[in-house]
Order: structure tokens, then sequence, then C-alpha cells
């Protein structure tokens, strides 16, 4: 039982508050009898007090006097007890003891009674029974005021005692009383019936209170037990079930660990699950790792301020959102850099709902290679087989876009258009393999003479053309010039000496970019025409 020490410890609660209850029960039941007994105990006191203040009443008068009559003889016991009135009435003497005496004997209550008694009376009525006896050498020789015996299912007895005052001493004298001496008492008799039925009643209530109690206590016990033992088989089932989903959970990250594509979920902005080709391309072992060091997957993402491009919010929408929203009308992609260079990838995401939370599947399938590749095509479907300069195609592109900054910058923006003269007699007369060479190291020549951020292209056959950013006419035909006197002091191994016509053209602005190559076009057929080896600006 793996919840030993919870039962254990159910169990000796349960003991403890059961114990606690009787203990508790018991001592409320002592409490309730006791009150009960000190009602009885009041009771006798009260009794007591009243015929002690009948005694000193009589005893501060040194007794009373009372007609005699035929039921009321002297006391045999009492000296001149008998007293004769002027009218012929005879008095007899009541002393405190007789009157106590006498008022016992006239009361008539079924359940009380109560009489004087002494150690060394001198009425032998007045002789002390055995509680009497007990009582009266109780309260002797421990000095005290009252004595009291209760007894099951018997008479309640108690002995109030009757201290010696000096109006006491005249008639005792003979017996040797002593002022403050306890020579005899009071002993007052209550009928318990009442007393012990409410005893028997408060027992069988505590009794009955004891059951409820112990039944309510065992039940709850009870309950609590079968509630550990749910608690455990819920657990254990718990457990299985744990088993269950991280073997399942292992076998989905072997799944995905599987997969040569970045493959992560997402719950709202935050990653749950990656593979470990994520976690190899950031050099992190486990995700917890990853986000203890980098926090955010967005923050590798390279800003490009295009929509295609994935940054961390793209117009305030969080990036996840966006890439499910958006990447069925666009390719979605992402830059990231590592070890210095550039990583591309291609995004996609589902969305599933999982206990009313929306989870994201991601994935980033890397594209640098096939970008690469695409981009080397693109090159070289335009460039010059020939010349490795830009063709005629590619030119047009940048020339638009060269037209576009200038009109934007308001900056100068010229065109250098030139032509290898008498070109064909060369091909005629040395071949084409001479031509080819002339070719190349012509535009050897002009690589070599412009700026980095011009344009140059070979236009088709033996012509050249420059795109000159932020530069006059004047500056451009300097350039010309410097460029045709280059190729016409230049030893070529074949073919001998060679010269160029160059045209120049400064573009106007909201010019077409069609009459902006037309008119370099005619300025170099301008040269060409004028004699050949210059240059002419238009």
């Amino acid at each position: 039982m793996k919840n030993i020490s919870k039962y254990a410890l159910l169990y000796t609660s349960f003991i403890i508050l059961l114990f606690g209850t009787v203990y508790t029960t018991e001592i409320l039941k002592d409490k309730s009898i006791d009150f009960h007994k000190n009602i009885l105990i009041k009771q006798a006191q009260t009794h007591f007090a009243d015929q002690v203040n009948i005694r000193d009443w009589s005893s501060s008068f040194g007794g009373v006097y009372v007609k005699a009559n035929d039921t009321l003889k002297p006391n045999p016991y009492l000296k001149d007890n008998i007293l004769k009135a002027e009218d012929g009435q005879v008095l007899i003497k009541v002393n405190p003891a007789w009157m106590t005496r006498q008022i016992s004997q006239f009361i008539d209550i079924d359940d009380f009674k109560f009489r004087i008694v002494g150690l060394n009376p001198i009425n032998p009525e007045n002789k002390a029974n055995d509680f009497e006896k007990r009582a009266l050498d109780y309260l002797i020789k421990n000095n005290a005021h009252e004595y009291y015996e209760l007894k099951e299912n018997a008479i309640f007895n108690y002995m109030g005692a009757l201290v010696t005052k000096p109006s006491c001493i005249s008639c005792h004298v003979e017996q040797g009383y002593k002022v403050g001496a306890i020579e005899g008492g009071i002993s007052i008799g209550i009928d318990t019936t009442n007393h012990n039925y409410l005893t028997l009643y408060i027992q069988e209530k505590i009794f009955y209170l004891r059951v409820i109690v112990a039944i309510l206590l065992l039940s709850i016990t009870l309950l609590l037990h079968k509630q550990i033992k749910d608690n455990e088989d819920l657990v254990d089932e718990i457990s299985d079930k744990g088993k269950e989903v991280l073997s399942t959970k292992m076998l989905l990250q072997e799944v995905i660990d599987a997969d040569h594509s970045f493959l992560m979920v997402a719950k709202g902005k935050r990653l749950i699950l990656a593979n470990k080709t994520m976690l190899r391309f950031f050099n992190c072992s486990s995700l917890d790792e990853f986000i203890r060091k980098h926090v955010y997957l967005s923050n590798f993402f390279i800003d490009m301020k295009n929509e295609e491009f994935l940054s961390t919010y793209i117009d305030g929408e969080h990036w996840v959102s966006y890439l499910y929203r958006e990447q069925n009308n666009r390719e979605i992609k992402i830059l990231m850099k590592k070890d210095n260079k550039n990583r591309y990838f291609k995004a996609h995401s589902k969305k599933k709902i999982i206990d009313n939370k929306e989870v994201y599947i991601i994935i980033f399938d890397e594209i640098t290679k096939e970008l690469q590749k695409i981009k080397t095509l693109t090159e070289e479907a335009s460039k010059d087989a020939l010349t490795n300069l830009f063709n005629r195609g590619k030119f047009d592109d940048v020339l638009s876009k060269e037209i576009s900054l200038a009109q934007t910058t308001k900056s100068p923006l010229c065109i250098i258009f030139l032509d290898i003269d008498h070109f064909k007699v060369v091909n005629d007369t040395y071949g084409h393999n001479v031509g080819d060479y002339i070719l190349i190291e012509i535009a050897n020549i002009l690589k070599s003479a412009i700026r980095q951020g011009d344009f140059i292209a070979r236009w088709g056959g033996e012509e050249f053309i420059i795109t000159l950013q932020s530069t006059t006419a004047e500056q451009a035909l300097i350039l010309a010039n410097k460029i045709r006197k280059i190729i016409e002091h230049y030893h070529f191994k074949n073919g001998g000496k060679q010269t160029v016509s160059i045209g120049v053209t400064q573009y106007i602005c909201h010019e077409s970019q069609s009459a902006f190559t037309k008119r370099v076009d005619e300025a170099l057929y301008e040269a060409k025409e004028t004699g050949r080896n210059r240059v002419v600006t238009k």
C-alpha cells in the first residue's frame, strides 16, 4: 500500500479523536453531575443557615418562653425552665438547641429532615448516629465548617458545624464548652431521588452522545479511507497514462527529430516543442536551453522590410499568426545568419485546437542552396558567356532601376555607349578566335576603368554600354575619352591596333528609358559617321 503513512495518520487521528471525545464527555458528565450535587449542597447550606439564624436569634435573648400545653412539656434536661406569669399561666423556657429540635419535629417534608446533634449532648435524643459521628469527627479534626456524604441511591447527608459562642456557655458550663470550639452540629438529610434521576439522565445522554460521535468519526474515517484509496487508484491511473503520454511524446519526438527541416510547435507566441534539427542549428541540446539562452526564435530573424520575409511583428501582428494567415497568399521566407552566412528558409504553418487553445505546427524548410542555385542560374542567364559581362537584358533591367533612383534622388545619370571600329575586318582577317580575344581584352579594360557601383554590359557584337550614377555629362565625357585613349594605345598581342567610337548622353528628367538609350545610340552613330576613334555627346 503506497499511502500506508496516510492510513496510519488517519486511524491514529480517529483513535485520538475518539478518546478525546470520551475524555471531553466524561468531563462534561462530571461537571453536570457536580452541578446538580452542588444544588443539593446549596439546599443543605441554606437550611443550615436558616437554623443557625434562628438559634442565634434565640440565643441573643438567652432562650424564649412559650405557653405550656398538652403537647409541650418542660425540657427535663434544662434547669429553671418553668416560669409562672402574674395571670397564673405557666411558661416553658425553650433554649436554642431545644428550639432547633422542636422545629425539626414540626416540619413535615417527605424528602427533607434535619436535627441537632453533639458529641456529649445533655439530651440523649441529640446523640449522633454513624454519619454524624464521622461528620463531627471530621469537622473537629479539620476545624471545618461542613461535611457531607452523597452515596448512590442514598440520602444526601449534610452536617454544618455549630461553633460555641459566649451565649452558649451558660447552658453548657458543666460540659466544659469553650468559646470557638465545635461541640456539635446540625445534621440535614435530603432525598436524592431527583438527583439520582438527573444523574442517570446525564449518563444516558452522554452515552448516546459518545455513540453518535463515535459513529460520525468512524463514518468520516471510512470516507477518508475510501478517498485515499480512490486517490491512490487515480494516481496509479494517472501514472499509467503519464507513462503512455511520455512514451507517445518520445515517439513523436523521434519522428519530428528525423525531419531535416525545422519543426516546432507554438502555443500562442511561445514555443513548446522543437526538433533536433532546429536545436542543432542554434547549438542547443534542448528547447529549455534554447529558451534560456535566446528567449525567442524571432530574435534571429533579419528584418528585410518585406512582407514576404518574417520579422517578429509585421504591421503589429506577431509572426506566428501572420505566417498562418498569409502563407496561402504568398511564399513566406525567413532570413537568418549563422557563422556570418545568410541562411534562407521557407515557412509553413498549421493550426490545431487543443483544450480550447490554439496550437501552431510550424515548419521551416531551408532553401539556401536552392536560392543560391537560382541566383547562379539567373546570373548566368544575364551574363555574356564570352566577356563575363552582363548582357543586354540585364542592362535594361538595371537601367530602369537607375532611372528610378535618379528621379528619386534628383541626381545626374549618364550612359557611355561604345563600338569597336572596323571589328568585322578583324574577324575576317584574323579569324573569330582573335576577335573573341580582343572583345575579352576590351571588356577587361572597361572594368578596370569604371568605378565600383558603375554598371557595364555587352550590348551585342562589338558594342559595350556603361551606366554612370551621380555623374554629369562633362564627367562622363572625361571618362569616355580616357577609355578611348587607353584602348587606342593598348598593345593587343593579336589583331593589331584597335580604336573605339563612343557616344555619351545624360538623362533628362521624366525622359523614357527608350528615349534615353535612343539618344546615346544617336551619339555613337554620329561618332562613327564623323571619323571614328572619337567621343560625341548628345
